[in-house]
């Protein structure tokens, strides 16, 4: 058992006051929201081209709540199997409880309506936060924390972390170009659900070290 990381408490302590700044915001209406999402409009949406169109939709599929749900079930059965109840609860915590049930209620708790401009994908709904960019984070973020322990070949390792990271980086930026979520809503969504990460990875997993996970 290792010592309390308080560096990764401090980050967890960061995403959730910033959350709670944006919406505050986003609920009070206030200037600085406005400004950040014509900032985010201007630089991820535009320019409008049938190539960056393709690219962030095939993108956005990989948030989609049936694919997360799918990828999510998948990792629930094979810890089952495996007798790793720890990784099972820590799957289902974050993609099913806090990537679906407090998405749910924050959304319809603020019920702020999507961007009034041409959606590029069917979406229905409230915008805050982004359901997207919160499973992104909450999904792929756990099998970076599960590829880090328990992949040992260094290859495989950075190979899997750097496709996890640029997924995590890349679907809340396809929602602010589809023209279905403002930059505030993936922000928010991305600050939630890393303060949510971090903190189901420290609790269930009793703060373990890679020695630890590999022997279990």
């Amino acid at each position: 058992m290792r010592k309390f990381d308080y560096f990764q408490i401090g980050l967890a302590l960061f995403c959730i006051g910033s959350f709670f700044i944006l919406a505050l915001g986003v609920i009070l209406n206030l200037p600085f929201i406005h400004q950040l999402d014509q900032f985010g409009q201007h630089v991820i949406r535009e320019p409008v081209t049938p190539e960056r169109t393709w690219f962030f939709k095939n993108v956005t599929r990989a948030g989609n709540p049936t694919w997360t749900a799918f990828v999510a079930g998948l990792a629930f059965i094979a810890a089952l199997i495996f007798r790793k109840y720890d990784i099972a609860a820590f799957v289902l915590v974050n993609v099913g409880g806090f990537g679906l049930i407090v998405m749910a209620l924050l959304k319809a708790f603020i019920h702020r309506p999507r961007p009034a401009l041409l959606h590029l994908v069917i979406e229905r709904g409230y915008s805050f936060p982004s359901g997207h960019a919160m499973n992104a984070v909450l999904l792929y973020g756990s099998l970076i924390v599960l590829v880090h322990y328990y992949i040992n070949n260094d290859y495989f390792r950075y190979t899997f972390l750097t496709l996890f990271a640029s997924l995590i980086m890349a679907i809340p930026m396809s929602r602010v170009y589809l023209g279905v979520h403002y930059l505030s809503d993936v922000l928010a969504g991305f600050f939630l659900a890393t303060f949510f990460l971090i903190m189901s990875k420290e609790l269930i997993f009793k703060y373990k070290t890679r020695e630890v996970f590999q022997n279990a």
